[in-house]
């Protein structure tokens, strides 16, 4: 599925959900944005920083939070890294859930 799909089906499913905010859309993005930088390779490495940076997301707890339900709506699946050398681990999903 290509960017523009993702980012479509990221939006019909945020326009029917409350839980969905504009801080999400904006990580989401971020995250599309990493993926076309990585080629389009699934799983692909990422850090926090350049997320909140290119989200704009500022607070710690919002990323989380946001990162956490965008995990929990199957949109991406996360392994975070505790190496400071070595960013994170992000697999973005179909509408089925799979990478």
């Amino acid at each position: 599925m290509g960017t523009a799909e993702q980012l479509a089906s990221f939006l019909k499913l945020a326009s029917g959900n409350r839980r969905f905010r504009q801080s999400h859309l904006s990580l989401f993005s971020a995250i599309l944005m990493y993926h076309d930088k990585a080629s389009r390779q699934n799983p692909f490495r990422v850090s926090r920083r350049e997320l909140m940076k290119h989200s704009a997301i500022r607070s710690y707890a919002t990323y989380h939070k946001c990162m956490g339900e965008l995990i929990a709506s199957g949109l991406i699946e996360y392994e975070p890294s505790y190496h400071p050398n070595l960013a994170s681990r992000v697999t973005l999903l179909d509408n089925n859930g799979e990478p």
